[in-house]
């Protein structure tokens, strides 16, 4: 292993020459505006700066151009095989990050590794990686939505719900927004905190969130609640999806009887405190449904549901439809 290999991402893009040289891969049906957040600070940087701090290449795996998920197709700069010198090269995924695993990309991958190339990993991107055998106990970020499924499938990489993480040549990002953060972290590791700051700026971010910030908003924004012990029993169901809690267990964890909790959950979502649990698991049990090839005895117990038959029946009395029938017939649910 050379020393460039053991040394951390940001100490390896801080000694790079001027201009940095940034590689983007776009894969097909990449998410526009993670793909913008990743691009556009470097152009800003080299605005601001008056200099070439930047220089970015974006590239494809056959060379042609790439289709976003809104359907726009972006022209690039070259292949894998004919990319130039990168000191980063930051691979972009949307979700249907599975069709892409391929030993010729994985191949490409391990060498840019063994070459000390800074390798980073925005939206699903993190699941290239690791079906590459790269993130191997190495700390990553997954976008909220998709972590159940990145921990059923490798579970020897380390899932973190921080906005980003930098592990080693690694840094993985969960997308959308915060791959801007993890740009502006970069930047400010790189050429200094004031390039970074001024970059934020003129997108009117007037604060970088550091990668130890937590992706989803809080519960008193997302559900339009101002209680915090509400807010807390949220959190603690949303991060117990797979194992749930006894809500008397909750109850106590926060200091109220249960009758108490269960006032609360009415008087402010409508919903009894088991319907509301319920209705998370739920969510999660689609999205695994609609959006991975895991089978439906696995998504029941990734959402802690033993046995397969109850969990089917409680998702047809909550969507209309069975998993198996939303599935094959890309059937909407009504909820």
């Amino acid at each position: 292993m050379t020393q460039r290999q053991t040394a951390n991402a940001l100490e390896v893009l801080a000694a790079a020459d001027e201009p940095i040289s940034i590689g983007i891969l776009l894969l097909r049906h990449f998410p526009f505006m993670t793909f913008g957040a990743a691009l556009d600070p470097l152009r800003q940087g080299n605005r601001l700066a008056g200099r070439p701090v930047f220089k970015w290449t974006l590239i494809s795996v056959d060379g042609a151009g790439v289709m976003a998920s809104a359907g726009l197709t972006m022209p690039v700069d070259c292949s894998i095989d004919t990319m130039p010198h990168c000191d980063m090269v930051i691979v972009c995924a949307g979700l249907e990050h599975a069709s892409h695993y391929s030993p010729r990309l994985f191949t490409w991958l391990r060498r840019l590794h063994r070459q000390g190339c800074v390798l980073g990993a925005i939206s699903t991107a993190p699941f290239i990686l690791a079906r590459a055998g790269l993130l191997e106990g190495r700390r990553c970020a997954v976008h909220w939505e998709q972590l159940p499924l990145f921990q059923e499938e490798f579970p020897n990489c380390i899932v973190t719900n921080e906005i980003f993480a930098i592990d080693g040549l690694f840094v993985t990002c969960s997308g959308g927004t915060v791959t801007l953060d993890m740009m502006l972290y970069i930047v400010a590791a790189c050429r200094g905190r004031p390039l970074a700051a001024a970059i934020s700026d003129q997108f009117n971010h007037p604060e970088i969130r550091q990668q130890h910030d937590f992706q989803r908003m809080k519960p008193q924004s997302r559900f339009s609640i101002r209680h915090a012990k509400l807010a807390d029993v949220i959190t603690a169901m949303e991060d117990s999806i797979q194992d749930p809690v006894d809500l008397q267990v909750l109850a106590r964890r926060v200091h109220l009887s249960t009758r108490q909790m269960e006032r609360l959950f009415l008087l402010h979502l409508g919903k009894t405190p088991s319907a509301f649990y319920t209705g998370l698991r739920m969510a999660r049990a689609r999205d695994l449904v609609l959006q991975t090839d895991l089978s439906i005895s696995t998504v029941a117990q990734i959402c802690g549901y033993m046995s397969t038959t109850h969990f089917a029946r409680t998702y047809r009395a909550h969507f209309g439809v069975t998993p198996r029938v939303m599935r094959s017939e890309g059937i909407l649910p009504r909820n």
